[in-house]
């Protein structure tokens, strides 16, 4: 066998990198690859330096514990046990344009002390399904401050996930829940 024939047993029928021996010559082949490797490592650097909005979690001591990335008007929820009436509580959120954080609702299974039941304000109030709701609050955060509970068994809902806040710290400390603006490649890193 003659080197050319050895040659294609082991390249493979077609790759951009590997250049063909008809077509264009060498020097253009050379130019090619180099502007294809120039629009690839710029469309790279593009894309992982985008600015990405996040929903920040830190900790008592400002480090930062997690970051998970939504879009404007997305919404996550957080849902605690209720120390009097041991039901659910569940309190959405929305990531509001101005980079705050909207309370929507609260949604819960019983009434009892420290759960709203009077409505004011453009609140409405409804029930279904066995739950009571209180939508339209219109109340805006810069930043939140959970408390991990003990028995509250406070749980991040976001995306389809459910995140145990003890995941987060360890039960009796603070928790501050922010909105924050970060290039996808410090997400990537940082999950």
């Amino acid at each position: 066998m003659t080197g050319r024939s050895l040659r294609h047993l082991w390249r493979p029928p077609f790759s951009p990198f590997i250049p063909e021996e008809k077509g264009l010559s060498s020097i253009s082949k050379r130019y090619v690859r180099a502007l294809f490797a120039l629009v690839f490592f710029l469309s790279l650097t593009i894309c992982i330096s985008l600015p990405v909005r996040l929903l920040v979690i830190r900790s008592e001591d400002s480090s930062r514990i997690a970051a998970y990335p939504l879009r404007n008007g997305e919404t996550f929820s957080v849902r605690y046990i209720h120390s009097v009436q041991k039901t659910p509580v569940d309190e959405v959120f929305r990531i509001a344009s101005d980079d705050r954080i909207e309370l929507l609702e609260t949604i819960y299974e019983d009434f009892g002390a420290g759960l709203p039941f009077l409505v004011e304000d453009g609140k409405v109030f409804s029930s279904a399904g066995g739950k009571f709701r209180i939508s339209g609050y219109r109340t805006f955060f810069s930043e939140i401050v959970f408390r991990v509970g003990r028995f509250a068994e406070y749980r991040l809902f976001l995306g389809g996930r459910e995140i145990p806040f003890t995941r987060f710290e360890s039960p009796g400390k603070p928790l501050r829940f922010s909105v924050e603006t970060g290039a996808f490649f410090y997400l990537s890193i940082h999950r």
